[in-house]
């Protein structure tokens, strides 16, 4: 029987004396550990997603609502993220919940009296070939079209500003002001912050095991400390989400794929305020990283993982085998070298890796699983999750509580790919595609 039901009656007055103080102790006790395991709303996953829904439900008055996640707040893909924040990219649909995020941190920053560093640096994009030229092209005749600051800088605004920079005459560089990047931890903790302030409980250290349904009717959820009745459920579980819902016979389009970045040590040519750069030919982007600079790089095919072995501690897990750290930098050097000579002679100080969940599209999987009322998802994010992480809260919020998202998730659908199996080789490659465009 998967509900479960519990009744109390209040205890018959048999007992005298100690006896009966401590039977009323232990009984009280009881029933406030009951009652603290009951809420309207049970969020699973303390990452950017979740935090980001818990705190956009109390905007909407939702106050009964628990957050559990089985380590710490922060601990897996936000906490790997680059946390780069374009105002506009090749995606509208994601461009429109991105933009949300830019005046949610605002909002944060003022409610909590606390400043997030978010460092508006603004991004040059870089291009040269027939196909990435048209595309940043139509990106900023885009940008003029929906008020996004955007101009076209020559050879010496780029030697002014990022000085280690090599365009080539014939490259389009174009620099969108409002982009920025901001630390995911910090991000996290003010979301999470701003959602306990306001009556959210957020319980670290409970895995989740099964998500419970009487029929159709969401009943609880089984964690490590035990049953969590509830009405609603978010998934919010990163690259795990699929070892929850695929026992309810839900299978999330999403496979885990490797992200990673590497670090430069301080040097003359890179300052903090810097722009990011993103060319789109080399397949590579940088932002500033203190007195030091942050480089990514895309893949032909990065490696994926099957979603059924990751450990619930990462650290334990390894995404990229020892001693092959350089092994994606070295054979992007080609290329990257182009418009960064001085890659050959830079000392890289630490490399970055993590999980991130990718869709075949590249596109969130955002919304209510229509065969299980009450289950809903926030997951995929598709490297893309700091940036789109308050427009996502907002609008899994508003479905929520209102029945109504504030924002189109028609593209976002978790139902878009029709039945598919995660864990297959044939569907892993088509998430790692969409990483290897994410450049484009």
């Amino acid at each position: 029987m998967d509900s479960l039901i519990l009744s109390f009656s209040y205890p018959p007055l048999i007992l005298s004396g100690v006896f009966q103080s401590v039977f009323f102790v232990l009984y009280s006790q009881f029933i406030g550990v009951y009652q603290m395991n009951k809420a309207a709303i049970v969020i699973i996953g303390g990452g950017l997603l979740g935090t980001s829904v818990a705190y956009h439900l109390t905007r909407r008055g939702a106050c009964d609502v628990i957050l559990l996640e089985r380590l710490g707040l922060a601990t897996a893909a936000s906490s790997q993220a680059a946390g780069l924040m374009f105002a506009i990219s090749s995606k509208p649909a994601v461009d429109r919940l991105s933009r949300v995020t830019f005046k949610v941190i605002d909002a944060l920053e003022e409610q909590l009296g606390d400043h997030l560093d978010f460092h508006r640096v603004g991004t040059v994009r870089l291009a040269e070939t027939g196909k990435s030229r048209s595309t940043l092209e139509a990106l900023y005749a885009r940008s003029q079209q929906e008020g996004i600051s955007a101009e076209i800088v020559n050879e010496a605004w780029l030697f002014e500003n990022l000085p280690w920079l090599t365009a080539g005459s014939d490259a389009l560089s174009v620099f969108f002001a409002d982009d920025g990047y901001i630390d995911p931890y910090r991000l996290v903790a003010a979301y999470a912050r701003a959602a306990k302030r306001s009556g959210v409980r957020i319980e670290t250290g409970v895995a989740v095991k099964s998500i419970r349904f009487d029929g159709k009717r969401m009943v609880a959820v089984q964690t490590s400390k035990g049953m969590f009745q509830c009405e609603k459920v978010v998934v919010a579980a990163g690259a795990w989400s699929n070892n929850l819902t695929m026992p309810l016979g839900i299978s999330l389009p999403m496979t885990p794929v490797r992200s990673h970045f590497w670090i430069t040590a301080p040097g003359p040519l890179s300052y903090k305020n810097q722009p990011m750069t993103v060319h789109a030919d080399a397949g590579a982007y940088t932002r500033p990283e203190v007195n030091g600079m942050l480089l990514g790089v895309q893949e032909a095919f990065s490696p994926t993982f099957d979603y059924r072995i990751l450990p619930d501690d990462m650290d334990t897990f390894t995404i990229t085998e020892n001693g092959h750290e350089w092994d994606a930098l070295i054979e992007a050097e080609p290329r990257v070298s182009r418009f960064f000579p001085g890659l050959n002679s830079a000392r890289f100080e630490s490399y970055v890796t993590g999980l991130s969940a990718y869709t075949p599209d590249g596109h969130f999987i955002l919304g209510e699983i229509d065969e299980r009322p009450g289950l809903y998802v926030a997951a995929g994010c598709c490297g893309s999750g700091v940036m789109s992480s308050g427009g996502i809260g907002d609008a899994l919020a508003g479905l929520i509580i209102e029945g109504e998202s504030p924002h189109n998730l028609m593209p976002f659908r978790p139902d878009r790919f029709g039945i598919v199996d995660p864990a297959s080789t044939e569907f892993q490659m088509l998430c790692a595609k969409a990483r290897a465009r994410k450049a484009e």
